[in-house]
C-alpha cells in the first residue's frame, strides 16, 4: 500500500534537529509570558503583603520584566535591520525604522520616571514601596536604565558597522586619519589655560581691578592673533616633517592619541545621536522621538535623590551633544557635496538621509531644562548656593522648586549671551534668587555661562549660516550662476516641485509652473552667460533618475524630457545619443544642423564627450558588445568632423583597455571601409552594416586607431579570453589589408601591430 502511495518507510529513532536564528521568537515568547507572570505574582502582594518575601522573589520579579524586554527590543531590531536594504553606496547609512523599539524604550523610561516619584504624586502613586536611597535598590534602577538603551545601541551598532564597511574596516576610525597632535596639544593648552585662569579667579589669587580692561583686550587681540598666525606656522611644520615617517593612518588606536579623540567623536555620533531618534523618518517622527526621550530624563533627574539624579541628566546631556556632533557631520557632507556634485562619494562620512537642523536645535534647547535640573542636583548635594533673600531659611535653597533654578540659570543667561547682555548696560534689574557661596560654586557657574557661549551660540551661528547659503544658492541659481543645489535644498526643490504623477507616462511628474518657469530663466541666463544653457546638473540628474524618492525621480525624468538631456547609465546615454543623430539625419536640414549650427554641433560634443568621460572610470569587464557597438555608430556620425578630434581619441582608449573581439571590430571600423569589412574573418555584409564600418579619412587617425589595436594584443597576453583564434585572425586580416592601402602612418601602425602579433604565445 505504501509503495502504491509512493511513500519511503524509514523507521528509526527521532533526532533533535536544534535552534535556528528563525526560532528566536519562541525564547522571546517564553520571556514574556514569565515576565507577565512576574507581574501577577507582583501584583498579588498588593492584596496579600506576604505572597512574595525574600530578595530571591523580588530579583526575580524585577528581572524577567527587564530580560524580557531586552530580549523583544533586540528581536524586533534584528527582523527590523534584516528587512532593510542594505546600500552598497560608499558614504552612505542605512536608516532602518526601529519605530517600536523606540517606542519599548519610552515605556520604560515612563515606568521608572514614575518609580522616581513613587508616592509624590497627587495621584496614581507607585503601589509598591521603594526607597532609592538604599544602595541595592538604586544599583537596580540605574542598571535598569542602561538596560533601557542596550537594545538600540546594539541596532545602531549594527548600522555604523554596515557603514564602516563599505571602504572602512572600523567605524571609530576616521579615514583620513587621527586628529594631529597640534590640534590636540592646542586644544589641551587652550582648556588649560582657561581652567587654571577660572581656578586662579576662584581662589582671589590675583586682582585685576585696575587694568581688568586691558587684560580683556589684549586677551582678545591675541586670540585673532592667533587665528592669522598659526595656520601659517603649522604649514611651516608640515615642510621640515620627514616624509619617510610611518603612516599612523593605518596604525592602532595606541600609536597615536588623536585615534581616542576621533574615535570617541564617532561613538557620540554613530551610536549616542541616533539614540535621540534623529536618524528616524517620518514627518515629525524624529522631533516626537526626542521629546519622548527627553521628558522621562527630565523627570527622572528631577524625581531621583541626590545626586543620583545626575546620571539621567547625564545620558540626556550626551545624547544631545552626540546629536550636535552628528549635524556637524552632516553639514561636512554638505560642503563636500557642493563641491563635487554628487551625492555617492566614499568622502562622505554620514550621508544625506537627514538634515538634523531641527533636531539638534530642538535637543540644545532641551539644555535650558536640563542645566536647571542639574544645578538642583548639585545644590541638593553639595550646598553650594545661598538664597539672596535673607527671610529664606538656609535649607530653602536645597529643597526648593525647578521654577527657581530656571530664574537662576535665565540670569546667567543674561550674563552670558551676546545678544541679551545689554541688560548690563541699561542696569536693569535681575534678581538672582542664588548666589554662589565659594570658588566651587563660581565655577559651576562658569561652566554653564560657558556651555552657552560655546556650544549654544556656536548652534544658533550655523543654523543662521545655513540659512544665508540656501539663500545665496537660489540667487545664483536663479541668476543662471550655478546649475545645482546642496543635497538637502535640492531634494526640498524637486519635491516641492512635484503636482502629480503624469497620466501618460508613469516615470514622469507634473510640476509646478512656479518649477517650469524658474528653470526656463535659468536656461536662458545660463546661455547668456556662455555657461552651457543646462537646466540643472546633468551628474546630479544622472542621480536623481534612480532616487528613492518617488517625487524627485518624477520631477528629474521631467527635465530629462523637456529638455532632451542624456543621463543614465553609459550604455543608456550611448543608445538615445545614437538615436538622436540618426533621427537629424531624417531630416531636410541635417547637414544644416551639423555644418551651420555651431551652438548645436558643440552641444553634440559636449554630450558625447561627457558620455566617454564616465566610461573611462568604469570597470573594464563592464565593457560589453552593445556598447561597442553603440560607440562605433557614433564615430560613424561624427566621421572625419574636425570638432570631435579629441573625442574620438578618447573613445579609442576606452577601446584599447578592453581586450575582446567586440572592441577590436569597433577600432577596425575607423580603419576599414565598408566594402573591405564584408571580408574579413567571421564578418557579412548584414554585421559590417551593423558594426558601422567608416574608414577615417586622415591618415594620422587611423594610425591612432591601430595603434589601440596593439595595445588590445598585448592585454590579450595576460587575459583569458575565450576567443584569442578569432581575434588574432581579425586583427591580421585588417593589418594585411592596412599595409596594402596608401598611408605610410597607418601602415606603420599596422606593422607595429603585426610585430606584437608575432611575439604572441603560439598556444591560443
Amino acid at each position: 500500500m505504501l509503495a502504491i502511495l509512493n511513500v519511503e518507510w524509514r523507521p528509526g529513532w527521532p533526532r533533535w534537529s536544534g535552534f535556528d536564528k528563525e526560532d528566536l521568537w519562541l525564547g522571546v515568547f517564553i520571556l514574556c509570558v514569565a515576565a507577565l507572570g512576574a507581574l501577577a505574582v507582583a501584583i498579588t502582594d498588593l492584596e496579600n503583603t506576604e505572597a512574595v518575601s525574600g530578595w530571591l522573589a523580588w530579583s526575580l520579579i524585577i528581572a524577567l520584566p527587564l530580560a524580557a524586554y531586552v530580549a523583544l527590543s533586540l528581536f524586533v531590531i534584528g527582523r527590523r535591520w534584516d528587512a532593510t536594504h542594505k546600500d552598497d553606496a560608499p558614504g552612505t547609512e542605512e536608516q532602518p525604522a526601529f519605530h517600536t523599539a523606540f517606542l519599548f524604550l519610552f515605556l520604560l523610561l515612563a515606568v521608572l520616571a514614575w518609580i522616581a516619584f513613587g508616592p509624590n504624586v497627587p495621584f496614581a502613586a507607585w503601589p509598591w514601596p521603594v526607597d532609592l536611597t538604599h544602595p541595592v535598590q538604586r544599583s537596580i534602577y540605574l542598571g535598569a536604565i542602561g538596560a533601557g538603551f542596550l537594545p538600540l545601541l546594539y541596532g545602531f551598532h549594527l548600522v555604523a558597522t554596515e557603514a564602516g564597511g563599505k571602504g572602512h574596516r572600523n567605524y571609530f576610525k576616521h579615514p583620513e586619519g587621527p586628529v594631529s597632535m597640534a590640534t590636540l596639544l592646542g586644544g589641551v593648552a587652550l582648556i588649560g589655560a582657561i581652567g587654571t585662569g577660572a581656578w586662579a579667579a576662584g581662589e582671589q589669587v590675583f586682582s585685576m581691578e585696575q587694568n581688568f580692561g586691558l587684560v580683556i583686550m589684549a586677551l582678545v587681540v591675541m586670540g585673532f592673533l592667533a587665528f592669522i598666525f598659526l595656520p601659517h606656522l603649522s604649514s611651516l611644520i608640515g615642510e621640515r616633517e620627514d616624509t619617510d615617517k610611518p603612516d599612523v593612518a593605518h596604525a592602532g588606536f595606541a600609536m597615536h592619541p588623536g585615534y581616542l579623540v576621533s574615535g570617541l567623536d564617532a561613538a557620540m555620533v554613530r551610536l549616542l545621536a541616533p539614540l535621540s531618534g534623529a536618524t528616524q523618518g517620518g514627518l515629525m517622527v524624529p522631533q516626537l522621538i526626542l521629546l519622548l526621550i527627553m521628558l522621562p530624563l527630565s523627570a527622572m533627574g528631577y524625581a531621583l535623590p541626590h545626586p543620583w539624579g545626575l546620571a539621567p541628566i547625564a545620558i540626556a546631556s550626551l545624547i544631545i551633544f552626540g546629536l550636535g556632533r552628528r549635524w556637524a557631520w552632516v553639514e561636512d557632507d554638505r560642503e563636500k557635496a557642493l563641491r563635487i556634485q554628487t551625492t555617492r562619494s566614499d568622502q562622505f562620512r554620514i550621508g544625506f538621509a537627514n538634515d538634523l537642523r531641527d533636531e539638534a536645535l530642538m535637543g540644545y534647547a532641551w539644555l535650558f531644562v536640563l542645566v536647571p535640573l542639574a544645578l538642583r542636583q548639585i545644590q541638593m548635594h553639595f550646598d553650594l548656593f545661598e538664597p539672596v533673600d535673607p527671610m529664606i531659611l538656609a535649607g530653602a535653597a536645597q529643597s526648593t522648586g525647578l521654577i527657581e533654578w530656571l530664574k537662576f540659570f535665565g540670569t546667567e543667561l543674561a550674563k552670558g549671551v551676546p545678544i541679551v547682555d545689554w541688560v548690563d548696560i541699561y542696569d536693569v534689574t535681575q534678581e538672582e534668587p542664588f548666589i554662589p557661596k565659594g570658588a566651587a560654586a563660581r565655577h559651576i557657574v562658569f561652566i554653564s555661562r560657558l556651555l552657552v557661549d560655546v556650544v549654544l551660540i556656536a548652534a544658533l551661528l550655523q543654523a543662521f549660516g545655513i540659512m544665508q547659503r540656501n539663500k545665496a544658492q537660489k540667487r545664483l541659481f536663479e541668476a543662471g550662476q550655478i546649475d545645482f543645489f546642496d543635497p538637502f535644498l535640492e531634494s526640498h526643490f524637486f519635491r516641492q516641485a512635484h503636482r502629480g504623477t503624469d497620466p501618460v507616462y508613469s516615470n514622469r511628474a507634473n510640476v509646478s509652473d512656479k518649477f517650469s518657469n524658474l528653470l526656463a530663466s535659468h536656461v536662458e541666463k545660463s546661455i547668456a552667460q556662455f555657461r552651457g544653457g543646462v537646466p540643472y546638473s546633468l551628474q546630479r540628474l544622472n542621480e536623481l533618475i534612480s532616487s528613492k524618492s518617488e517625487h524627485e525621480r518624477q520631477v528629474a525624468n521631467w527635465v530629462v524630457w523637456k529638455y532632451d538631456l542624456l543621463v543614465g547609465s553609459v550604455e543608456d546615454r550611448m543608445g538615445r545619443l545614437e538615436q538622436r543623430w540618426s533621427d537629424i539625419l531624417e531630416l531636410p536640414e541635417a547637414l544644416e544642423q551639423w555644418d551651420e549650427n555651431p551652438q548645436w554641433r558643440n552641444r553634440q560634443r559636449m554630450d558625447f564627450e561627457r558620455i566617454l568621460n564616465d566610461a573611462r572610470f568604469e570597470r573594464t569587464d563592464y565593457w560589453r558588445e552593445p556598447r561597442s557597438k553603440s560607440l562605433s555608430a557614433l564615430l560613424k556620425h561624427v566621421h572625419g568632423k574636425p570638432d570631435f578630434i579629441e573625442a574620438r581619441k578618447a573613445a579609442y582608449a576606452i577601446l584599447s583597455t578592453s581586450p575582446s573581439l567586440h572592441a577590436v571590430r569597433a577600432l577596425a571600423a575607423r580603419v576599414i571601409s565598408p566594402e573591405v569589412a564584408e571580408t574579413l574573418p567571421q564578418m557579412s555584409k548584414e554585421s559590417a552594416l551593423a558594426w558601422s564600418f567608416e574608414a577615417e579619412p586622415k591618415d594620422a587617425e587611423r594610425a591612432l586607431a591601430l595603434d589601440s589595436l596593439g595595445d588590445i594584443v598585448e592585454l590579450m597576453n595576460t587575459t583569458t579570453l575565450t576567443s584569442k583564434k578569432i581575434t588574432r585572425a581579425f586583427v591580421e586580416a585588417v593589418c594585411e589589408h592596412v599595409l596594402t592601402t596608401p598611408g605610410k602612418m597607418s601602415q606603420a601602425a599596422a606593422r607595429r601591430v603585426l610585430d606584437k602579433l608575432k611575439g604572441f604565445k603560439r598556444e591560443i
